[in-house]
């Protein structure tokens, strides 16, 4: 599997409008949605196992990872690197599996910026995906859990993203759609602190987009953005980003954890 990624999110991520302590841009076109209400933040403290927050009729999970031991399973992921890439450059050496969590160190690495993120060995089309993660405060940095297809553009151009925390604080995080060749975008911020534990999921359904946050339901989209055929793996990925730049504020490293993944496929019936 060959891992995408770089160049077509680095012109995404230039665009997105000005909404909640997102940067605008220019260069791609962008349709703004209505932002919805603010979700309340979940209780601080020790992460919460997988306990069915999200109700249907999935079943059993065809990927499920809970990052016990002091190893990532390498029939499970990929870890994202590309040391020299000229837009998000990643490195192993910021991947690591400790305490139950995975964790994700993006920062300075012998003097360069450098993001950590692993991909999913599965890619299915339709289905549920769920994510338990926070991320530690620092300009420059985006904490990512995204969708994204084996070969972009066959059969088609998208990217889901449902969870995109570019706010340096942590107090905000954009939910997004890619669509087509000229990266057209809809998109819509959630109010939640990420620095504590949060669940995001999002569920691809041929007809509509969900997006959830600890159980609640952000945004549902019914429309052409909805893509109808590409097979998408799960990114998680602690972000260099491209036109967002550390500060004299920013630390040396900056992490994400990733408490427990599950990847659901969609039942027969709403394929």
């Amino acid at each position: 599997m060959t891992l995408h990624g770089a160049g077509r999110r680095a012109a995404a991520l230039a665009v997105t409008i000005t909404v909640a302590g997102c940067s605008s841009g220019a260069g791609r076109p962008v349709v703004p949605q209505t932002r919805p209400p603010a979700l309340g933040a979940s209780p601080s403290g020790p992460p919460s196992r997988h306990t069915g927050e999200f109700d249907g009729p999935w079943g059993t999970p065809v990927l499920s990872d809970d990052f016990g031991g002091t190893r990532l399973d390498p029939r499970k992921w990929q870890v994202y690197d590309a040391p020299n890439a000229t837009s998000h450059p990643g490195i192993a050496a910021g991947t690591r599996v400790s305490g139950g969590h995975l964790v994700l160190v993006g920062g300075l690495y012998n003097g360069k910026d450098e993001s950590a993120g692993v991909v999913s060995q599965l890619a299915q089309t339709y289905g549920r995906w769920e994510v338990r993660l926070r991320a530690d405060p620092g300009s420059g940095y985006s904490a990512t859990a995204f969708l994204w297809p084996t070969r972009l553009g066959d059969p088609e151009w998208t990217e889901i993203d449902f969870a995109e925390i570019m706010d340096s604080t942590r107090r905000t995080g954009g939910l997004f759609i890619h669509h087509g060749q000229d990266d057209q975008q809809l998109m819509k911020v959630t109010r939640v602190d990420f620095t504590k534990w949060h669940t995001v999921a999002v569920d691809w359904l041929p007809d509509h987009i969900t997006f959830w946050v600890d159980g609640k339901r952000a945004w549902t989209y019914r429309g052409p953005f909805v893509p109808q055929r590409a097979d998408m793996h799960l990114y998680l990925r602690n972000e260099v980003k491209d036109g967002f730049h550390r500060t004299a504020s920013s630390p040396q490293k900056v992490t994400m954890d990733v408490d427990w993944i599950r990847v659901y496929r969609a039942p027969a019936g709403m394929r």
